[in-house]
């Protein structure tokens, strides 16, 4: 789910709009996308997921 969220975020994609197209809360987004600018690639894979996203799964 992390790589859908990056791809979205490429393609300018605003937070609440990835939220609504993948299931997920906006703040687990905001997190994600997050991360990903600061660290790049790495940033989302060395991460555990999140109670959001978890719980979003069915989890």
């Amino acid at each position: 789910m992390r790589a859908h969220i990056v791809l979205h975020a490429v393609l300018g994609r605003s937070n609440a709009r990835i939220a609504r197209e993948t299931g997920l809360h906006v703040d687990t987004v905001r997190t994600w996308r997050g991360r990903f600018a600061q660290e790049g690639m790495a940033g989302p894979a060395d991460h555990r997921p999140d109670h959001h996203e978890r719980q979003s799964r069915g989890r």
